[in-house]
């Protein structure tokens, strides 16, 4: 198993934005009916957003996708590290 930081995150969308420094966004999503299953979605700040990251914990997966949504990276069996405490 994988491991990626926030910052890591990050350094990979703005490296494919090509844009200036941006602010990373956290949003925690409730996605499990009740169930564990849910995921947490990373955005480079701006109107609209820069870049996407979607991290499915149970899953270990993480999925980046540039400001069109289209999906540049896909990276299995991969775990955020600031996610672990959770």
């Amino acid at each position: 198993m994988n491991t990626v930081s926030e910052a890591e995150l990050k350094e990979k969308l703005l490296d494919h934005y090509g844009g200036v420094d941006r602010d990373l966004v956290k949003n925690e999503r409730d996605d499990g009916h009740d169930a564990p299953g849910g995921s947490v979605v990373y955005s480079l700040r701006g109107s609209p957003p820069k870049g996407y990251a979607i991290v499915i914990p149970e899953k270990r997966e993480v999925s980046l996708y540039d400001h069109t949504g289209k999906r540049f990276r896909r990276m299995r069996e991969t775990v955020v590290e600031e996610l672990q405490d959770d």
